[in-house]
């Protein structure tokens, strides 16, 4: 069996890695439990865990919800990528009444991976299951930073049920699946990722159960689908049935209440070659529609400079700490991949300078804009028309905004300082007024900046598009950006 990848053409199945790997991680444990009096804090973690490592893990751990009335408890295992850099795989686990007698109390023990150390296991959570706890005591002061050899994954998948073939290529064109179960997933989980390619296992959030949907996992089970919040990015299964142009992979899969995103190339930014630098040019503007021949849409950008990009002057001259280059160059491969690059047709993958020059130059949008005078309309709420489709006509400015190709490097790029170099790149894409972006490390910006970059924002079509052939160009490129 072979589904679309990122890329929308053909990959088999058996792609897992091909020989034993040892992968480091480091470990924390957080939670509520009978033996302390502080409620949901964290018990112990490895010398190696950051503190917004432990910041994130709390976070996601209090998105994990409520357990509604009647809900089983039950362990569980879920994985997401932090914005703080590495990607978080927690099993849960439940641990009777608390110190004060309340029952539901949770333990969630995580392990903390590096994103290309993720993938050089496979980019499958599923391997890691066996080394996370679900016994813990008041003498659990301390946990040790671990090394996991990771096997090779099977030459032919194994055979799988429809629901999980269904789920895959939902999940491998960009979709996002809930499924109302009365218990954990994880067996059915285990089939999804193991027929998924690998570029989507690397990128996918998975939840085998939780009672909410705080983290907006890819895929997800919980009790009961009533009363959870899910954004515009899912919609009902039946309106995906009733869609002209849904497939076959779309069908009524069982008997699982089911949300799946309407199916979507999650990244059409083409790979091509660009030459000896990195191989893979990411340009998701070479065939946005041209203008009616009875529309008059502004030219592409570049506008005057509206700001200069960061002064090198001011960034103190300073030895680079081989340990922070490597973890640059692993974020930035991470952000190439996740809007299209793959990292194995990367040949240079020691030099951030050269992996930054080509994101700012090919992640760019040069299709038509819309003018002074239409975004002055869109202001106007005296205006028939609807409200909302106003809103979201700016927005998706906005959002295309940050790909203009109007805040080129400067020429001096390769020459300056690394966190410069970070910083110009932030600037480069427009989000150089990000608050608290003077506080990242280094490592920390390029998992921001692929955070920022994608999309966060409903395409559902509007009136508007029809007649602002700039509103089509920008809707077709932001479709093809990963979502958040």
């Amino acid at each position: 069996m072979t589904i679309l990848d990122s890329f929308g053409s053909e990959t088999t199945i058996a792609n897992r890695i091909a020989r034993p790997v040892e992968i480091g991680y480091e470990q924390a444990v957080y939670g509520s439990f009978p033996f302390w009096d502080r409620g949901y804090s964290i018990l112990a973690h490895s010398p190696g865990c950051r503190p917004e490592w432990l910041v994130g893990l709390r976070a996601a751990c209090q998105h994990f919800g409520e357990r509604p009335a009647g809900a089983s408890e039950a362990s569980a295992l879920f994985a997401l990528p932090l914005e703080a850099g590495p990607w978080l795989i927690v099993g849960v686990s439940p641990q009777g009444e608390d110190d004060r007698g309340r029952p539901g109390a949770l333990a969630f023990h995580a392990l903390f991976l590096d994103p290309h150390d993720y993938r050089r296991a496979g980019g499958n959570p599923f391997d890691f299951a066996s080394l996370l706890r679900q016994d813990w005591t008041a003498d659990t002061e301390t946990l040790p930073s671990g090394v996991r050899t990771v096997e090779p994954g099977e030459l032919s998948p194994p055979p799988v049920s429809s629901l999980a073939e269904s789920i895959a290529t939902a999940l491998g064109r960009g979709g996002r699946v809930a499924l109302q179960a009365p218990a954990p997933i994880d067996a059915l989980a285990q089939e999804v990722w193991s027929v998924l390619p690998l570029a989507i296992r690397c990128r996918a959030s998975v939840a085998t159960w939780a009672f909410g949907n705080g983290n907006q996992f890819d895929l997800i089970a919980l009790p009961r689908l009533a009363g959870v919040g899910f954004d515009s990015s899912y919609v009902d299964l039946s309106q995906v049935e009733a869609n002209p142009e849904g497939r076959a992979a779309d069908r009524q899969i069982g008997h699982w209440g089911t949300v799946l995103k309407r199916a979507m190339p999650i990244l059409g930014l083409t790979a091509l070659l660009v030459g000896a630098a990195l191989g893979i040019v990411l340009r998701p503007d070479h065939d946005e529609p041209a203008p009616t021949a009875n529309k008059v849409v502004t030219a592409p950008l570049p506008l005057p400079l509206d700001r200069p990009p960061p002064d090198a002057a001011d960034y103190p001259a300073e030895a680079l700490d081989p340990e922070e280059k490597r973890r640059v160059i692993e974020g930035l491969i991470n952000l190439a991949e996740q809007f299209g690059m793959r990292s194995a047709d990367v040949p240079t993958r020691d030099d951030p300078a050269t992996l930054m020059t080509a994101l700012a130059s090919q992640l760019r949008y040069r299709g038509p804009w819309l003018s002074s005078t239409e975004l002055a309309e869109f202001e106007d709420e005296a205006r028939p028309g609807s409200s909302h489709d106003r809103t979201l006509a700016r927005e998706w400015h906005l959002r295309t905004r940050r790909f203009a190709p109007d805040r080129a490097l400067p020429a001096h790029f390769r020459d300056g300082p690394l966190r410069w170099q970070l910083d110009t790149l932030t600037w480069s894409f427009h989000l150089d007024d990000e608050p608290n972006a003077h506080r990242r490390s280094p490592a920390e910006i390029p998992h921001a900046l692929a955070n920022a970059l994608a999309l966060d924002v409903s395409l559902n079509e509007t009136p508007l598009v029809a007649s602002h052939p700039a509103l089509a160009a920008y809707r077709k490129f932001l479709d093809r950006l990963p979502r958040r």
